[in-house]
C-alpha cells in the first residue's frame, strides 16, 4: 500500500525521492530476518502463540504506519509490520501441511499464493483509490481494523497436530498419538545440506527479483512515461489497471498449474519440480513479447474529449472508456495482454509448486524452518532490488531497461530447478525412512506406556490392603488412583484397538470399584457408636477377606519389568553390533534403552517407597520389595552407564561432523551400508580419503570401540544381570 502513496508522503512530509523505498525494503528485510526466526521456533513451540503474537507486531505496525509525522517514523512502523508479517508464511505453511495431504499440498499453496497475489493487488488499489480521496492514511487504518479481527479468530482455530497429514504417520493421527519429534540446532545444518532445500532456496532469489521489479515499477514507468498524457485524474488508476492485467494470467497458472501439479505428483513424484523447470524457461520469451509490445499513448489519438477537471462520480466512467479505447487505437497492447497472460500463468508454475515440494523433503519438524529459510532468499532477493532499484535505474538509463535485465534472473533460477528434478526423488525417501521409523518407535512406546500404567494401577491395588487396619484415608487414595489409571488405560486401549490392555484394565477396574464400594459399607458400620464386639469382629472378618480378594488378583508384572530391563540391555548389545554399518542407527537405540531405564526406575521408585516405610510385611511381599530394590539399583546403574556412553557417542559423531562427515552424508552412507551389510568404516575411510581426515577417521573409530568396551566394563552383565 505504500508504493501508490509514495508521491503524497513526498510532498506531505518532504520525503527525497530517492529515500521513499528504504521503508520498503527495510520492511522486506526484517521479515525475511525474523521469518527465520519465527519457523525456528514454529518447529518448537505453540504454534497458536506464535500466530497471536506475530498479529499482534503486524497490527501495531499499521497503525503507525498510518500515524507517521516523518521518514523516521515511517522506517520504524514498517519494521515493527515486518517483524509481525516474518511469522506469517513460516507457521502458515507448516500448520497447512498439517492439515493437507501430500498429493493436495500443490493446489492449496497456489491457492495461499493467489491471496498473496491478491493482497498485493488489493494493497495497491486501497493506496491508488481510496488514497486520494481519504488521504494516503486510510488504508493503514481499515487493514489495522480488519488485522484485530482476524487475530480476535485465531483464539476459536483448533490447530492440527504435527505431522497429522504425512504417509509415514497417519497410523499415529488415527491412533490420537502426538508425533513428539522437535527440531534442534544441530538439524540447521542437515536442512541447509539437503540439496533440493539447498537448490529451491538459491533459485528463490533469483525468481523473486523479475516479479519484484514488475509489481513495484511497473505501473509507476506507465503512469510517469507511457501514460503520462491522460488526465492526472485518471493517469494512476488506469496505470494500475494495466500493471494488474499481468497478474491475471498469475491467478489462473495457480488454480490450473498447482492441480496440475497433484495430479502428475501422483504419477510420479519428481513430477512437480519437472512442471515447475519447464514453467521457469518458458516463462522468459513471453515476458520478453510483454514488454517490447507496451507504446506510449497519445492522448489526442484518443476517441474522448476530457474536460479540464473530470468530476469525481465520473472518474470511473472516463477510466472504463480510455481502457477500451487504448486497445481500439493501439492493438500492440492486444499483444501486451494476451503475452502478459501467457508469461504471468507460466510464471505460477514454481510458484504453485515450490513450497509443496519443500514440504515433501522436510520432517515435520523441519517444515517451518525450512519455509523461513526460502522466505529469507526471497525476501533478501525483494529487499536488495529495491534497495539497488535507483542506482540499476541509472545504470541502465530506465525502468524499461531495468525491468529487461531483471527477467534474465530466471534463467540461473530455472537452471537450479532441473538440478533439484535430481535430488527431490532422493530426499523425499530419506525423509519417509525416518519417518517410518519413528512411527514404529512411537508405537511400540504406546503400548509400553500402557502396560506399565497398568502396573502402576495393579501395585496400587495390592498396596491399598497394608493399610484397611489403620489408614482408612490412604486404602481409597489408592483405590482412586487406581481407578482413575484403568479409566483412562480402559479408553486408550478401545481407542487404539490395543485390545488385551482395554480387557484387562476393564475387569480390574470393575473388580476395583466393588471392593472399593465395600469397605465403604463395612468402614461406615464400623465408624457407629453402638456397635457389638462381636459385630466388631465380623466387619474385621470382612476387611480380611477383602484383603485376600485383593491378594488373587493380578500381580504387579514384575517379571515383565524384569524382561523390559534385559531388553534395555539387548538394545545396548544390538548398538554394539550396529555401529558397524549404522552409527545413527546405533545410537537411537541407546536413546531407547536410556528411556526404558527411566521408566522402570519411576515405576520402581514409586512402588519401594510407597512399601518401604511397611514394618507389617508378609513374608512373600517382603522378599519381593528386596528383589524390587535390588532391580531398582541396577536399572540406576545401567542408566547411568547408557547415559555415559549416550554422551560419547555423540561427541564422536559431532567430531566425525567437524572432520567433514555431517549427519546427512553419515545417514546416507548408513542407509547403504546397513542395507548390504557393508562395513561402514571401511566406505569412511575410502570416501573421506586424503591423509589427515584418514587418520582423523581412525582416531575417532578406534575411540568408539574403546566407548563400547569401557560400556560393558561399567554395565558389568554379570552383576547387573536379573535372572
Amino acid at each position: 500500500m505504500l508504493i501508490p502513496a509514495y508521491g503524497a508522503i513526498k510532498i506531505e512530509l518532504g520525503v527525497p525521492e530517492e529515500l521513499l523505498a528504504i521503508p520498503d525494503a527495510l520492511f522486506l528485510l526484517v521479515s525475511a530476518l525474523f521469518a527465520l526466526i519465527w519457523g525456528y521456533y514454529t518447529d518448537r513451540i505453540n504454534r497458536t502463540k506464535l500466530i497471536l503474537a506475530g498479529g499482534f507486531s503486524w497490527t501495531i505496525g499499521m497503525l503507525l504506519t498510518g500515524s507517521s509525522l516523518n521518514l523516521t517514523t515511517i522506517i520504524i512502523s514498517r519494521i515493527i509490520s515486518g517483524v509481525g508479517l516474518g511469522c506469517v508464511l513460516p507457521i502458515g505453511y507448516s500448520i497447512l501441511s498439517d492439515a493437507i495431504p501430500p498429493e493436495e499440498r500443490s493446489a492449496w499453496f497456489g491457492w495461499i499464493a493467489i491471496l498473496s497475489s491478491a493482497s498485493n493487488a488489493i494493497g495497491q488499489g486501497l493506496s491508488s483509490f481510496l488514497g486520494p480521496i481519504f488521504s494516503w492514511r486510510f488504508p493503514f487504518f481499515l487493514m489495522s481494523g480488519i488485522s484485530i479481527v482476524v487475530v480476535f479468530l485465531i483464539f476459536f482455530i483448533k490447530l492440527p497436530s504435527r505431522g497429522a497429514k504425512e504417509e509415514e504417520l497417519t497410523e499415529l493421527s488415527e491412533l490420537n498419538l502426538e508425533y513428539s519429534y522437535r527440531i534442534s540446532k544441530d538439524d540447521l545444518k542437515d536442512i541447509l545440506n539437503k540439496k533440493t532445500n539447498l537448490y529451491l532456496t538459491i533459485q528463490g532469489f533469483f525468481a523473486i527479483i523479475p516479479g519484484t521489479v514488475l509489481i513495484y515499477f511497473l505501473t509507476s514507468m506507465l503512469s510517469l512515461y507511457y501514460f503520462n498524457e491522460l488526465p492526472q485524474e485518471i493517469r494512476l488508476q488506469t496505470s494500475t489497471i494495466f500493471a494488474g492485467m499481468v497478474g491475471v494470467g498469475y491467478i489462473l497458472g495457480n488454480i490450473f498449474l498447482s492441480y496440475l501439479g497433484d495430479v502428475l505428483f501422483k504419477r510420479n513424484k519428481k513430477n512437480r519440480t519437472k512442471l515447475a523447470t519447464i514453467c521457469m524457461f518458458l516463462t522468459i520469451p513471453f515476458c520478453f513479447l510483454t514488454m517490447i509490445s507496451i507504446e506510449p499513448i497519445n492522448s489526442t489519438n484518443l476517441n474522448i474529449s476530457y474536460p479540464l477537471l473530470i468530476p469525481t462520480q465520473q472518474i470511473w466512467t472516463y477510466i472504463l472508456l480510455t481502457i477500451i479505447d487504448i486497445f481500439q487505437v493501439y492493438p500492440g497492447y492486444i499483444y501486451f495482454f494476451v503475452a502478459a497472460l501467457i508469461a504471468s500463468t507460466l510464471s505460477s508454475g514454481p510458484v504453485a509448486n515450490k513450497r509443496a515440494i519443500m514440504i515433501d523433503v522436510n520432517l515435520p519438524e523441519h517444515k517451518g524452518t525450512a519455509t523461513s529459510l526460502f522466505n529469507l532468499s526471497e525476501q533478501v532477493g525483494k529487499g536488495l532490488t529495491l534497495l539497488l532499484s535507483s542506482f540499476l535505474i541509472s545504470l541502465l538509463g530506465s525502468i524499461f531497461n531495468m525491468i529487461l535485465f531483471s527477467i534474465l534472473f530466471w534463467i540461473p533460477a530455472g537452471i537450479l530447478w532441473f538440478l533439484s528434478i535430481k535430488t527431490v526423488s532422493e530426499d523425499m525417501l530419506e525423509k519417509s525412512y525416518v519417518l517410518m521409523e519413528r512411527k514404529q518407535t512411537t508405537l511400540i512406546d504406546y503400548v509400553f506406556e500402557l502396560e506399565i500404567q497398568m502396573d502402576r494401577a495393579i501395585q496400587k491395588i495390592q498396596d491399598s490392603k497394608y493399610y484397611f487396619f489403620e489408614d482408612q484415608g490412604k486404602v481409597f487414595s489408592l483405590l482412586d488412583d487406581a481407578i482413575t489409571i484403568l479409566v483412562h488405560c480402559e479408553e486408550k486401549g478401545e481407542k487404539k484397538s490395543v485390545t488385551n490392555v482395554e480387557t484387562n484394565a476393564r475387569r480390574l477396574k470393575d473388580h476395583t470399584i466393588a471392593i472399593r464400594s465395600g469397605l465403604k459399607e463395612i468402614y461406615k458400620e464400623l465408624k457407629q457408636k453402638k456397635i457389638s464386639s462381636a459385630e466388631k469382629l465380623r466387619l474385621e472378618d470382612d476387611l480380611e477377606q477383602i484383603k485376600l480378594q485383593i491378594a488373587e488378583l493380578d500381580k504387579s508384572t514384575f517379571g515383565t519389568i524384569q524382561t523390559y530391563y534385559e531388553s534395555a540391555y539387548y538394545l545396548i548389545v544390538d548398538a554394539g553390533l550396529l555401529r558397524k554399518y549404522d552409527l545413527l542407527g546405533s545410537i537411537r537405540k541407546v536413546y531407547k534403552a536410556i528411556e526404558i531405564y527411566h521408566r522402570i526406575k519411576q515405576l520402581l521408585g514409586e512402588r519401594t517407597e510407597d512399601i518401604g516405610i511397611r514394618t507389617d510385611l508378609s513374608e512373600e511381599d517382603s522378599i519381593a520389595y528386596e528383589r524390587e530394590k535390588k532391580l531398582f539399583k541396577k536399572a540406576q546403574n545401567a542408566l547411568w552407564a547408557c547415559i555415559t556412553l549416550k554422551n560419547q557417542m555423540e561427541d564422536i559423531i559431532k567430531k566425525l561432523d567437524e572432520s567433514g562427515v555431517s549427519n546427512n552424508d553419515l545417514q546416507k552412507i548408513s542407509n547403504l551400508t546397513h542395507e548390504y551389510k557393508i562395513n561402514l568404516e571401511e566406505i569412511l575411510l575410502d570416501t573421506f580419503g586424503d591423509k589427515s581426515t584418514r587418520k582423523k577417521l581412525l582416531d575417532l573409530l578406534e575411540q568408539l570401540d574403546l566407548v563400547f568396551d569401557e560400556f560393558y566394563k561399567l554395565y558389568e552383565l554379570e552383576k547387573l544381570a536379573v535372572f
